[in-house]
C-alpha cells in the first residue's frame, strides 16, 4: 500500500492542520451520510413511524458506541506519537494492540446492544407507534457493531501515521454500495428499517474489511500481521490513559442526550422525525467539527513525540481561528437552506417545522461546541484526556440534567428543551479557557522531555 504521508512537524501550523483535516474532513462526510440516506429514503418510502423508529435510537447507538470508538482515539494517540518519535518498535505493539483492542469491545458492543435494545428504548419512553421500527433497526445496527469499531480503529491507526488518503476512499466505495442496497432493500423489496440497518451492516463490514486488507498488504511499520494481533500491556496502557476517558466523555454526553431524547419523545413522533432529521442535518457539522478535533490531536501527538513543543502551543490558537471561521461559515449555510433541507427528508408540514426550529437553535451555537472539541483534542492529544472527560460529566451532561430537572418544569416547550444545548456548550467553553489559563505549563518547552503518553494524574 503506497501511503502519502504529511508531516505535521513543519511548515505553516494551520494549513498544516487544514491540509491533514480536509480528506479527514471529507471522510467523515462521507462517513455521516450512511444515516442521512437511510433516513431520507426511508422517510420518503416509509413513512414518519420508520424514520421516527430510527431517530430513536441514535441516543443508545452513541452512548455504547461511544465508549468503545473512544478506545480508538487512545490507540490513534500512541501511534502518533511512535510514528512522530520514529519509535518502530512500539508501533508494531501499538497496532496489534488496537486490533485486539477492537475485536473485544466490538464483540462486547455487539451482544449488549443486540440483546438489551427492545429494554432500553422502553426505558426512554419510546412512543408505542414507533417502538417496534426501532427496536427492529437497533438489533440489526448492534449487530454490525464490530465492524463499525474493526473500521474506525483500522482508520484510527491510519490517521496517526498522517494518512487519510486511504480510509477516505474505502469509506467512498462504502457509502455508494449502501445507498444502492439502501434503494434495493427499501425502495424495491420494501423492508423499511429492517432494510435501512442490513444495508447499512452490509456495507461497514465491507469497509472494514477493506482497512484491515489494506493494513495486512502494506510494507510499512505499521503493518498489521494477523497471527500478531494481540494485547502488549504497555501499549494498551498508553491507550487506555487516553481512550478510557474520551470514550467515556462520549459515553456520558450521549447518556444526557437519552434524558433529552425521552423528553423528545413525549412531544410525539412527529417531533422525534423533526428533531432525528433535524440532527442529520446539523451533523455535517458534528464530524467537521469531529474531523478538526482529530486533526488537531494528531498534530499535538506526532509534535510531542518529535519534541517540536513549540508548536503545540502556537497549534492551539491558530486550530481555534481555523475551526470557527469554518465552523460559522457551515453552520450559517445550513440554516440559510433549513426548509428544502427538512423537506427532504419527510414533507409533512409537522416534521418541517420541528425540523428547522431545532436547526436554528443547534447551529447558530455550533462553534462554541467546535471550540471545545478543539480545545478538548489538545489536551488528548498531549496527554491530558481527564479533564475532557470531566468538562462532559459536569458541564455538558451534568448541566443538560439540571436543566431538565430545574428549568424544563417552568419552560415546558420544545424551545425550553433545546436551550440546553448551548447552555452546556457556553459553561464548558468557559470551563476550558479557565483550564487552559490555570495549567499553562501543559505546554512543554523545548528543554523539557516527554515520554509517550502524559499520565493523567499529571493534571492534578
Amino acid at each position: 500500500m503506497r501511503i502519502r504521508n504529511i508531516n505535521l512537524t513543519e511548515g505553516t501550523i494551520w494549513k498544516q492542520i487544514f491540509a491533514f483535516a480536509l480528506p479527514l474532513l471529507i471522510m467523515n462526510l462521507m462517513q455521516h451520510s450512511y444515516s442521512v440516506i437511510d433516513l431520507m429514503i426511508v422517510g420518503n418510502f416509509s413513512g414518519v413511524e420508520s424514520m421516527a423508529g430510527i431517530g430513536a435510537t441514535a441516543s443508545i447507538i452513541n452512548m455504547l458506541l461511544g465508549l468503545a470508538l473512544g478506545l480508538s482515539t487512545g490507540c490513534s494517540v500512541v501511534v502518533s506519537q511512535a510514528n512522530g518519535a520514529h519509535d518502530y518498535d512500539k508501533l508494531y505493539r501499538a497496532v496489534h494492540t488496537s486490533y485486539a483492542l477492537a475485536l473485544v469491545s466490538g464483540i462486547v458492543i455487539s451482544l449488549i446492544g443486540v440483546f438489551l435494545a427492545p429494554h432500553m428504548l422502553m426505558w426512554m419512553g419510546t412512543p408505542a407507534e414507533i417502538l417496534p421500527h426501532a427496536t427492529t433497526y437497533l438489533r440489526i445496527y448492534f449487530a454490525g457493531g464490530l465492524s463499525v469499531i474493526i473500521y474506525n480503529m483500522g482508520a484510527g491507526i491510519l490517521r496517526g501515521v498522517g494518512d487519510t488518503r486511504h480510509p477516505f476512499i474505502y469509506l467512498s466505495i462504502g457509502v455508494v454500495f449502501n445507498v444502492l442496497l439502501d434503494l434495493l432493500f427499501i425502495g424495491v423489496f420494501d423492508w423499511g428499517v429492517a432494510g435501512a440497518g442490513w444495508a447499512f451492516v452490509i456495507a461497514q463490514t465491507l469497509v472494514a474489511s477493506l482497512v484491515t486488507i489494506s493494513l495486512a498488504r502494506s510494507l510499512t511499520p505499521f503493518r498489521l500481521f494477523i497471527r500478531d494481533i494481540a494485547f502488549h500491556g504497555e501499549v494498551l496502557g498508553d491507550a487506555l490513559k487516553v481512550g478510557i476517558p474520551a470514550g467515556l466523555q462520549a459515553a456520558i454526553v450521549a447518556i444526557s442526550n437519552v434524558f433529552l431524547q425521552s423528553v423528545i419523545n413525549t412531544f410525539g413522533k412527529h417531533a422525534v422525525a423533526g428533531y432525528t432529521a433535524a440532527t442529520r442535518s446539523d451533523g455535517f457539522v458534528f464530524v467537521v467539527i469531529n474531523g478538526l478535533a482529530l486533526a488537531v490531536m494528531t498534530f499535538v501527538g506526532v509534535n510531542m513525540g518529535a519534541g517540536r513543543y513549540d508548536r503545540v502551543k502556537r497549534g492551539l490558537k491558530e486550530s481555534l481561528a481555523l475551526t470557527f471561521v469554518v465552523i460559522v461559515s457551515v453552520s450559517a449555510v445550513i440554516i440559510l437552506f433549513r426548509y428544502p433541507i427538512a423537506s427532504l427528508f419527510n414533507s409533512d408540514p409537522d416534521v418541517i417545522r420541528y425540523s428547522t426550529r431545532t436547526m436554528m437553535f443547534i447551529l447558530s451555537f455550533y462553534w462554541l461546541f467546535a471550540l471545545c472539541e478543539v480545545m478538548g483534542g489538545l489536551l488528548r492529544g498531549i496527554g491530558h484526556s481527564i479533564y475532557p472527560m470531566v468538562i462532559s460529566l459536569v458541564c455538558m451532561a451534568g448541566v443538560r440534567l439540571a436543566w431538565i430537572a430545574i428549568v424544563l418544569p417552568t419552560w415546558n416547550s420544545y424551545d425550553g428543551l433545546l436551550m440546553a444545548y448551548p447552555v452546556s456548550w457556553l459553561v464548558s467553553f468557559i470551563a476550558y479557557i479557565a483550564y487552559l489559563k490555570l495549567k499553562r505549563g501543559i505546554f512543554p518547552k523545548e528543554n523539557e522531555e516527554a515520554d509517550g503518553v502524559m499520565a493523567p494524574e499529571a493534571e492534578a
